[in-house]
């Protein structure tokens, strides 16, 4: 299960929705497989049309034809059990492998651990929860960024970001 996106909003009356692309991928196109969960259940969709509109897509999703059909998918999140074909670049990661990933310094101290990745116009941020709970944005750099292994995921901090 892949998060690929939000419903930020509906869009006309014939069942479109707006939707904030979180995939590098093309995972938004005609026939693909898509859902949501609602309480912890599943909810299946096939796009019927997609169309861009600004930094958001427009979607019209199969058997929803009207706005009261989709309202209750408003501000949900979007995922594919999809996996991309197309194989990742040295240095690209899948959103999901980083969730949850142990984050230390080059001197190999514990900082604490990835919460989510959070999009910005320059690039991402890695939401960091710290030993203590509180909480830390990381530029998802190379200046700050260094090996992401297995297990963990190294920074080279500078005053004032931890």
């Amino acid at each position: 299960m892949y998060q690929i996106g939000k419903i930020t909003n509906t869009h006309g009356i014939k069942g479109e929705v707006k939707i904030y692309n979180l995939s590098d991928f093309n995972r938004f196109s005609v026939g693909a497989k898509i859902f949501v969960m609602m309480k912890d259940k599943r909810v299946d969709f096939e796009i019927e049309r997609v169309r861009f509109q600004g930094n958001l897509l427009i979607v019209k999703l199969k058997a929803y034809d009207n706005i009261n059909d989709i309202l209750v998918f408003k501000g949900l999140d979007v995922y594919s059990d999809h996996k991309p074909e197309k194989e990742l670049e040295t240095d690209d990661f899948h959103y999901q492998d980083l969730l949850d990933k142990a984050v230390y310094t080059s001197d190999d101290v514990l900082v604490g651990y990835v919460q989510s990745m959070i999009p910005v116009p320059q690039g991402h941020l890695l939401e960091v929860e710290k030993l203590d709970g509180k909480k830390v944005l990381i530029p998802f750099v190379k200046a700050f960024v260094g090996d992401i292994l297995e297990d963990r995921i190294m920074i080279t901090p500078i005053e004032g970001l931890l």
